[in-house]
């Protein structure tokens, strides 16, 4: 492969990579959005408190989705 079709190629895989990554962030937001965290409990407690494995979960999709796995 010459050295202008590799960069070609090397800009496609690089988008491809940075719009997965802009879906996986859409995802999360609209997850933060969702109906999960919304109004308060039925014990009158905040509903919006996130678990910590639900963000290492998602940051790990975006992750994978910047370095192509």
């Amino acid at each position: 492969m010459n050295y202008i079709k590799r960069l070609e190629a090397d800009v496609q895989n690089r988008d491809a990579r940075i719009e997965a990554a802009m879906v996986e962030i859409t995802d999360f937001i609209h997850f933060l959005y969702s109906e999960k965290f919304r109004g308060v409990e039925s014990d009158g407690s905040r509903k919006d408190w996130i678990a910590t494995g639900d963000v290492l979960h998602q940051l790990q999709n975006l992750r994978d989705a910047l370095s192509n796995r």
